[in-house]
């Protein structure tokens, strides 16, 4: 085991054990169906673990990161154990408490030397 995979793991361990459930939702846009004329969504959704905070003052910019946005820092990891698919801008996510936020800008992934240790993301409700 590497260097990275065992921060990997450290990282996932304490995001599982002292943050929350979180689901991570996606919607795939589908095509144009001429015949009813509407476009079919796919959605699809990962529970993961995570934990949301606040942003410091230093980093709230009022344009990118607004006084009411979050920060999500998010595991690897799906609940099962089995790799998160990444999520992408536009994406959601709800909390334990049913409270639904929009993954906005900036959305990082770390992963030093290729192995992604955590997913650091803005949340806007």
């Amino acid at each position: 085991m590497s260097f990275y995979t065992r921060l990997q793991a450290t990282a996932n361990k304490f995001l599982r054990g002292k943050g929350q459930s979180l689901t991570l939702t996606h919607i795939t846009p589908g095509t144009y169906n001429p015949a009813t004329g509407g476009v079919t969504n796919i959605t699809s959704t990962q529970a993961a673990y995570g934990a949301i905070i606040e942003w410091t003052t230093k980093h709230i910019d009022g344009n990118l990161i607004k006084a009411t946005d979050k920060r999500l820092l998010l595991s690897p990891y799906k609940t099962d154990g089995t790799a998160l698919i990444a999520p992408v801008l536009g994406d959601t996510v709800t909390d334990a408490a049913s409270v639904t936020y929009t993954l906005v800008e900036p959305l990082k992934t770390i992963s030093p030397a290729g192995t992604v240790v955590l997913f650091d993301i803005n949340l806007r409700a």
